[in-house]
């Protein structure tokens, strides 16, 4: 089998290639990806800073970052949870809310364009497909010979 038959190697290429998409159209604006990614992922009544992580598919230390680059540059603001005051909630303030906005819009017109593209009915297969390899993907040791992790 060529590596251009896989699912790994379409998936990964194909990944690269949006993620450059996404990545030259969040520098015209002034961010980046994980930028982009974290204002689409902070719920309007703030999220706690460790649900973003595993959320947005961060490792801690480089949420961090981007968490400190927002707050720097006025994107977010962290505030003491309500209802658990050892626990810290992001919440996005009025710049924090435009820029998602933006980023918002950028995702949905490349999402549209990209069903024009390649057509709906490929677009809601592929959507499928990737939505059934997920499920899968739920139990790896499933996919391993004699069903191990090892």
């Amino acid at each position: 089998m060529k590596p251009n038959e896989t699912v790994d190697f379409n998936l990964r290429w194909g990944w690269a290639k949006l993620a450059k998409v996404y990545g030259v159209e969040a520098e015209k604006r002034g961010i980046t990806m994980s930028v982009g990614y974290a204002l689409l992922s902070i719920e309007r009544d703030g999220t706690p800073s460790t649900k973003l992580g595993p959320r947005m598919g961060m490792e801690p230390t480089s949420l961090s970052r981007t968490l400190k680059g927002m707050e720097e540059r006025g994107l977010i603001e962290r505030r003491p949870d309500a209802h658990d005051g050892r626990s810290v909630r992001i919440f996005l303030t009025e710049a924090g809310l435009g820029a998602r906005r933006e980023t918002a819009s950028l995702v949905l017109g490349l999402n549209a364009r990209i069903r024009e593209k390649l057509g709906r009915e490929a677009a809601d297969e592929l959507i499928g497909g990737l939505q059934k390899l997920a499920q899968v993907l739920e139990d790896p040791s499933a996919l391993l010979p004699n069903g191990t992790n090892n």
